[in-house]
């Protein structure tokens, strides 16, 4: 909003002048744990980081990025909770694949208490997720749950395919 100069009803332009801002955003390496393998099976998913989550006692959000082909370019940590539950916004699960340049990705969390069911706020986010996922022209390959006690995983795509292969966008569902 302008302000007013001394002069009662005047203004200067500098009054209506908008700066610019640059935001500039950098990747940065991590430790590096995996494998060049394609991710084509939630298995060979698990497999990249389930040795990692297994062993945690908190909930750890994980995205793997991957190109074209499924092969995973780098992962990263969304989200570090509690013994129950984390917190996992869209945009931060979306944010690393857009600046890798990936077109897929793939959640995956870990549930320290050892039972691998996906919680109801594990399927309306990986809903979310999806859905969003189509407007920026990226595909969610999976959502795997890792079982903090020995590993095994359940994968939502196994269990409900029809939630990754919707073409159609479902906009009221992203605006929950």
């Amino acid at each position: 909003m302008p302000r007013k100069k001394e002069t009662a009803g005047q203004y200067s332009m500098d009054d209506y002048r908008l700066k610019q801002v640059d935001i500039r955003l950098k990747l940065m390496e991590g430790p590096s744990y995996y494998s060049q393998t394609p991710l084509t099976s939630p298995g060979g998913a698990a497999a990249v980081m389930r040795d990692v989550l297994k062993e945690l006692d908190r909930e750890w959000v994980c995205v793997v990025n991957m190109e074209n082909h499924l092969k995973p370019v780098n992962f990263n940590i969304v989200s570090i909770g509690s013994i129950n539950q984390s917190l996992a916004p869209i945009q931060n699960i979306l944010k690393s694949g857009i600046l890798s340049n990936c077109s897929n990705i793939m959640l995956m969390h870990n549930h320290p208490s050892g039972d691998n069911e996906p919680s109801r706020e594990d399927l309306q986010l990986t809903k979310r997720l999806v859905e969003a996922a189509k407007l920026m022209d990226m595909n969610v390959v999976d959502h795997v749950v890792i079982d903090g006690q020995n590993g095994n995983i359940y994968s939502m795509r196994e269990h409900d395919p029809d939630m990754f292969t919707s073409k159609e966008i479902d906009l009221d569902y992203i605006q929950m």
